[in-house]
């Protein structure tokens, strides 16, 4: 619908990923994704016409002003699908710390809004979508950034340490490698990071995925 966000769900939990894991943050998850990862965890939201409501700009802050959190999530799908520029700029001046989780594909946007980072999630070989990584946005991330592998095999673990040490020889955003659920083992990856040292990586697990059923969604 035109001038409004396609909304699959807004609720409020703990962050389960990232450096805020564990703290509480408002989370607004838009619909409509532009690639299709092989072990996506939210096919509910691919697609616009999947969202649950469809919000204005003021309908929309109103909601995430009505939570007592101060951290904001901005998801997927994609979210920077949708015109986020002025919503960023106006919640980075009432003071919230805006998380941007975005997967790569799309340009990031046009001004940094106060108190703003990316989460980016590099898609590895068995994602299915490696091609569709937009590798420019690599060179714009900060250390207030952080740049996500989610992985399955060698392969991804491999494409996560080409990465790294192409792009970010002399440091940049915080790195994390977490397992996709179910096919690989978490101790894997900390196998792996110790065997090639990998100082700056961030072993994580989906800790969501811990505390609720692996599929709930709102959490």
């Amino acid at each position: 619908m035109k001038n409004k966000f396609p909304v699959a769900e807004i609720f409020d939990s703990i962050d389960g990923e990232g450096k805020r894991t564990g703290y509480m943050a408002v989370f607004v998850r838009f619909a409509g994704c532009n690639i299709r990862c092989t072990y996506c965890d939210t096919a509910y939201a691919l697609k616009e016409s999947d969202a649950e409501e469809f919000l204005t700009k003021e309908e929309l802050l109103g909601r995430i002003r009505s939570y007592p959190w101060k951290r904001i999530t901005f998801t997927g799908g994609e979210p920077l699908l949708h015109p986020l520029q002025e919503i960023c700029d106006i919640l980075g001046e009432e003071g919230y710390e805006i998380n941007i989780e975005t997967n790569g594909a799309v340009p990031l946007l046009a001004r940094r809004s106060q108190n703003l980072f990316y989460t980016m999630d590099y898609k590895c070989t068995d994602s299915g979508m490696k091609s569709f990584m937009r590798l420019p946005n690599l060179k714009e991330l900060t250390e207030e950034d952080v740049l996500k592998f989610v992985v399955s095999s060698k392969t991804d673990l491999e494409d996560m340490k080409e990465i790294i040490i192409k792009y970010f020889p002399r440091g940049g955003p915080k790195f994390y490698v977490s397992p996709v659920w179910g096919k690989i083992e978490p101790r894997e990856l900390v196998e792996y990071v110790r065997k090639e040292k990998l100082a700056e990586v961030c072993v994580q697990v989906q800790l969501h995925k811990i505390i609720w059923e692996p599929d709930r969604r709102g959490v």
